[in-house]
Formats: C-alpha cells, structure tokens, sequence
C-alpha cells in the first residue's frame, strides 16, 4: 500500500503540527499555534499565530462558482485590497501542494501599525484557498522563511 500515502491514505498527516477537518489540509508548523479551538465564535478562516511576536497565517477555503478559476480569484482578491487603498505588489507564479499558485504582497497600515503581508492564492478541486503570512515589516524576511517552510508541507487530505 506504498501508493496510498500519495493518494490521502493513511499517514499522510504524521509529521503535521496543524490538521484541518473543516478546510481538509495538514501542515508542519513547528512553534505556531492554531487559534481556532480558543477563539469565543467560530472563524470564518483558519489562523496560526506565532507567539513571539503576534505573526498571523490566515488560511481560508473558498467555493468556487461555475466558471471561477485561479485568475478570477486572483483578480478579485488584488481588486478588494487596492479598492481598500493597499498598494499590491507584483504578481509571482508558484506551487503549492502541486497545484499552480499566485502570490503577492503588501503593506497594511493599522493606525501607527504597519504590517507587511504575503498573499499566496491557489485553486484544487472546487475550492480556492486564499493563504496569508502578517507580519511586522522588520520581522518580515524571517517568518516569510517560516512560512515558505509551512506551505512546503502542505498536504491535501
């Protein structure tokens, strides 16, 4: 039964920190925390948190709609962020998982705040994922590093 690790089979989460029943994923994520299980209402997207120094990753499942692909998904999620005054980095084509992938970035100001984000968008099956790494802007390189570790492992179930 070699070939069933590379179908879903059993195993196929052993070395994960983080699986996700309600989005169908498993990551490693050594020293993040999921969020979920203590926040007081159910979220509308997985979130890890790294504890040091309040880095999120926000993880979200999205259905498509008939004739939705990656550049529809791409398209309105650059639109939302640009109509929000968000200045959109450029475009990096990327895999995730084995599935073609978007990714961008861009500054969030939060009052005196300001985060930088890492936006990394892909679509399997009738789901888009929408995957996102905030940061403090000083902090960026390190947890960017972090998190290109955490979406090597992603793993669908």
């Amino acid at each position: 039964m070699a070939g069933s690790w590379w179908l879903g089979g059993p195993g196929m989460c052993d070395r994960s920190t983080v699986e996700s029943a309600r989005f169908g994923y498993c990551v490693a994520a050594p020293g993040w925390e999921l969020t979920n299980e203590a926040a007081p209402a159910e979220l509308p997207y997985d979130e890890l948190i790294k504890p040091a120094d309040a880095s999120t990753v926000r993880i979200m499942a999205i259905q498509l709609q008939t004739g939705q692909g990656l550049e529809e998904i791409v398209q309105a999620a650059r639109d939302v962020a640009t109509e929000n005054g968000m200045e959109v980095g450029e475009v990096v084509e990327r895999r995730v998982a084995g599935v073609a992938a978007v990714q961008w970035d861009f500054v969030l100001e939060a009052g005196q705040v300001e985060q930088q984000v890492r936006e990394i968008v892909f679509v399997r099956g009738d789901a888009a994922w929408r995957v996102q790494l905030q940061t403090d802007t000083e902090g960026f390189d390190s947890r960017a590093e972090e998190f290109e570790g955490i979406l090597g492992t992603w793993t669908f179930r």
